[in-house]
Formats: structure tokens, C-alpha cells, sequence
């Protein structure tokens, strides 16, 4: 069976990093990305620069790698009007919008409720493909605020993304999703039209078995994945946000139990040895 990555380390990986990445190791990143195989990358977030220091340069980042479009799905991340119509001056096409359950969340990264929020989200969309369109649904499996959304809310979300997106991203944002959880979860998602993807973060100081989730929603027919390389990143907004699912642990674990990501574990090595070294020796990278 065939097991599609979606690489988010460059956005998701770098946007809460304490130090500011360079523009220059970005691309790199990226470009060593590709190389490496991984054909569907989140490149960058046209967010506010005062909130998210390390995303400021997401633009100049896009003009820098667009001649890996042809090869590879180059996603930014979009909150609004105004970010997606910076994304698309420099001539991205393929974005990412999200939005919560959680009212307390939509709050912090949206200024508003969902309710509010949505109805601009959707509208800004009105003339995009929605093959260009993923929708996340941001602490899908529980919030630090709000606790566990009941059905009611979360089918409320699902529904909204699925007007707007043919792709749904599930967040495990804060990293309590069990498997029994994870099922319950997907199985809502049949009344859907869009497809199911899932964004999963460990559990910052605690232990999350990470890797039961991601078996339980590949036997339930889940196929894709949001991982980072080398487990950069979490969300800055978030408390309690930990490390995203490690591109290479997802790609050991799925070699393992004979499921094909197309991309060779050993041709990451190369780049993996040098995000060590620059978190380990330059702290460019978290």
C-alpha cells in the first residue's frame, strides 16, 4: 500500500524556533527536502511577521524555491485575505487554511470565533480550486482550554472544512490522542466527501505513544500523513504542544510494516546529520 508524507519542517518545524532561521538555510532546507524525495512540502506561512518572527521571510522563501514546483506540492499556510493574497503574488497556489473546535484557539491564531471567523475563510476561498485546498481542524482530539470536543462541534467543523477543502488535516495539537480516540474520531469523517489526513504531535514532557495512532488510522484506511524531518517544531500558541511526528520515524516505521512512502530513509540521513548539527552547534534549527 502505497503511504503519501506531507513534510511540514520547513513551516511547522521552524515557526516556534527562539532563534530567527536565515532565508538562505530555508531554501536549503527545502531544496535538500526534495532532493531527498519528499514531494509534497509545506514550505512557509504568510502570517503576521510580529507573531510568528521566524515566518516574516515566507515570501521571499516561496520565490526562492518555485522552480521545484514541477517536482514537488509547494503548500503556505494562509490565516486570511490578506495572507492569501500575499501567497499568491509571489505565485503560490496551493494553501492551507485551519481552524478549531476549540473557540479559545480560533481566538488566539484567528482573533475570532468560528463563527466569525469561518464565513472570510470560506469567502476568500470562493474562486480556488479545491484540489489546492487543505483544510486542518487544529485540537481535534482535545484542546488546552476546552478539553475534548463533543460530536456536535467537531461534526460542525468537519462540515465547514469539507465546503472548502477536498482535504482534510486531523491535529493532534497537543498530543492525547489514543487510538480508541483516533477510531471514534475517523469514523465520524465517513459522512464526509473530502479526504482524511492526520497532523500528529507527541505529548511535550509526557509520553505519547505516537506510533499506536499512526497504526490505528492506517487499519482504519488512513494513507496520509503530515510528519517534520527529524521531529522539528509545535505550536507556538499551544501549551503543551510537543515535537511533530518525525519524518524518518514515520518513514522507518512504515518500512517496517511493509507500506511504501517513496522515499529511501537512507537518502535523509545526509540531511538529517546536518539539522543536528546546526541545532546541536549553531542552534539555527529546533
Amino acid at each position: 500500500m502505497d503511504f503519501s508524507i506531507y513534510e511540514v519542517g520547513p513551516r511547522d518545524g521552524l515557526q516556534s524556533s527562539d532563534t530567527i532561521t536565515p532565508t538562505y538555510k530555508k531554501v536549503e532546507l527545502i531544496e535538500r527536502l526534495a532532493k531527498a524525495g519528499i514531494q509534497n512540502i509545506e514550505v512557509g506561512a504568510m502570517v503576521n511577521p510580529e507573531k510568528v518572527p521566524n515566518m516574516a521571510d515566507s515570501a521571499k522563501v516561496y520565490e526562492q524555491i518555485s522552480h521545484l514546483e514541477p517536482f514537488c506540492n509547494l503548500g503556505v499556510l494562509i490565516p486570511n485575505k490578506r495572507g492569501l493574497d500575499r501567497a499568491k503574488e509571489v505565485g503560490a497556489s496551493k494553501f492551507n487554511v485551519f481552524f478549531s473546535p476549540s473557540d479559545e484557539f480560533n481566538i488566539r491564531n484567528l482573533g475570532n470565533t468560528l463563527d466569525l471567523a469561518y464565513p472570510s475563510i470560506k469567502n476568500m476561498l470562493e474562486d480556488e480550486n479545491r484540489d489546492n485546498i487543505r483544510a486542518y481542524i487544529s485540537c481535534a482530539f482535545g484542546c488546552p482550554f476546552e478539553g475534548m470536543p463533543n460530536e456536535v462541534k467537531l461534526m460542525n467543523v468537519l462540515k465547514k472544512a469539507d465546503e472548502i477543502a477536498n482535504e482534510i488535516v486531523l491535529c493532534d495539537t497537543i498530543g492525547v490522542c489514543h487510538p480508541t480516540r483516533m477510531v471514534q474520531t475517523l469514523e465520524l469523517t465517513k459522512r464526509l466527501d473530502s479526504s482524511i489526513s492526520l497532523h500528529l504531535h507527541n505529548r511535550k514532557n509526557g509520553d505519547t505513544n505516537i506510533f499506536s495512532n499512526v497504526k490505528a488510522a492506517v487499519e482504519w484506511g488512513i494513507t496520509d500523513f503530515d510528519s517534520s524531518i527529524a521531529g522539528l517544531g509545535g505550536c507556538p500558541f499551544i501549551p503543551n504542544s510537543g515535537s511533530n511526528l518525525s519524518t524518518n520515524q514515520l518513514i522507518h516505521w512504515a518500512d517496517n510494516n511493509g507500506y511504501d512512502t517513496g522515499v529511501d530513509l537512507y537518502d535523509l540521513a545526509e540531511l538529517t546529520d546536518w539539522l543536528t548539527y546546526k541545532n546541536n552547534r549553531m542552534e539555527i534549527l529546533i
